[in-house]
């Protein structure tokens, strides 16, 4: 729980940065609570704490941006698997490229969102979501993935080797 407070405080704080670009990019950093939550509890630890610090992106992207309340919600399952897969591969590869691989199921179900099912179900709104739209969407978090997994591991190393913190990921 104080993980997913954790990136919920840094997802609110960042998220007001990047909208002048556009109203639905913006940077959020949330996700550092689930990847240090991922790599010292575990994968449920991480899916859960995914889904927790998705509340911010979805009340800056769901309730207050274009998607709405019903299809913003999808924010939560795309967050909790990439706490889910991180965990999992950190057991087998350093945390930095474990959270690279983890996030690629998030990253297609980004797309998968955006591009496919955006349009179907707010067909009001599908003149907005472009294909650069969503292309800048995807490079704006891969940016955010390469420097939060570069902020991870080391994070992660300390409170595991240096603070004796028994953790899910092996040193």
């Amino acid at each position: 729980m104080v993980l997913g407070a954790l990136g919920n405080v840094i997802g609110f704080s960042s998220l007001e940065l990047l909208t002048f670009i556009h109203p639905q990019i913006a940077l959020d950093l949330s996700h550092i609570g689930t990847f240090l939550s991922a790599g010292m509890l575990g994968p449920a630890y991480g899916g859960l704490t995914g889904a927790i610090v998705a509340i911010s992106p979805y009340i800056r992207f769901g309730l207050q941006g274009a998607y709405g309340p019903l299809f913003g919600f999808l924010i939560i399952p795309g967050k909790a698997l990439s706490g889910i897969f991180s965990s999992i591969l950190m057991r087998r590869v350093r945390p930095f490229t474990a959270i690279i691989i983890g996030y690629m199921p998030e990253s297609i179900f980004t797309y998968v969102t955006m591009a496919i099912w955006a349009p179907i179900f707010l067909p009001g709104i599908s003149q907005y979501i472009t294909g650069t739209i969503v292309a800048m969407v995807l490079l704006k978090a891969w940016a955010e993935i390469l420097v939060l997994a570069a902020l991870t591991e080391p994070i992660l190393r300390s409170l595991c080797k240096r603070h004796f913190i028994w953790c899910y990921y092996k040193c």
